[in-house]
């Protein structure tokens, strides 16, 4: 890519974060970002899906060099397999050296021995992923930390299901504290869908990025919301800095939320 393509991602981040982000003391600046096609789609069922042109896809990549982490979820590491780095910045670009930390929400411990991001670990050409999860499964942490994964558990209480014993699911706001305890001030959410959800419902949204790709995928494809209308983001009002910019083929969104009260989970 030449360039202009850097710089015009440069430039569009500036405008997005005009004042820069401010993390408070228990919960991390987060972003949430994501492509999608014209009716809302992300992926396919069970598919990877490349939506984003090379245009809007150096502005992700010079995104995640402004955050200190990347969340998704196991779903997405699974199906796509991803690095969770910045490959394409420019050479020249002073946070070059700035890759986030690669952070992957597994509840289960799911994430394969054979993944990229271990590999990379391991190759010493990437950061160790954090597996955070709240599951135990002793055996299987063992066998992903011998393969270079720091595992994270989250300690959940157990409940009865049908003569089963598992445990209930860790709100969004106790995922972001103890991603803010490890040091993580500046955090970025790129996917699947039910972590899209997770933190639309949560509210625990700073900034929102949307790159909308000039295509139609169908019935076959995953929405990035689902079913949930969530009202905090349906209001204007909560709304400031709203910005518009083409990037290749691409239109992507910024928007800033404005920060609200919100209630202790």
């Amino acid at each position: 890519m030449n360039d202009s393509v850097y710089e015009d991602a440069r430039k569009f981040l500036e405008r997005v974060y005009i004042n820069p982000p401010i993390p408070t003391k228990e919960l991390p600046f987060v972003t949430l970002t994501f492509a999608q096609s014209l009716d809302g789609k992300i992926a396919l069922k069970g598919q990877q899906l490349l939506l984003s042109g090379k245009e809007s896809m150096a502005m992700t990549h010079r995104l995640r060099l402004l955050h200190d982490g990347i969340l998704v979820g196991i779903g997405t590491a699974l199906i796509d397999d991803p690095q969770l780095n910045a490959r394409y910045v420019s050479p020249t670009d002073h946070l070059c050296n700035n890759q986030p930390q690669p952070i992957v929400l597994d509840p289960r411990l799911e994430f394969p021995l054979s993944a990229k991001l271990l590999r990379n670990f391991n190759n010493g050409t990437g950061k160790q992923p954090w597996l955070i999860c709240w599951t135990k499964n002793d055996q299987r942490k063992l066998a992903l930390e011998k393969a270079g994964a720091l595992v994270i558990t989250i300690e959940a209480p157990d409940y009865n299901v049908n003569g089963y014993q598992t445990c209930q699911r860790p709100s969004i706001s106790s995922v972001l504290r103890h991603i803010k305890a490890a040091g993580i001030d500046r955090l970025m959410v790129e996917g699947g869908s039910k972590i899209i959800q997770s933190f639309l419902q949560s509210g625990h949204i700073d900034q929102l990025i949307v790159t909308t790709a000039p295509t139609l995928v169908g019935p076959r494809g995953v929405s990035a919301t689902g079913d949930i209308v969530p009202v905090s983001l349906s209001l204007p009002a909560l709304h400031s800095n709203i910005i518009y910019q083409q990037f290749g083929q691409d239109m992507v969104l910024g928007a800033t939320l404005q920060k609200k009260k919100r209630t202790k989970e």
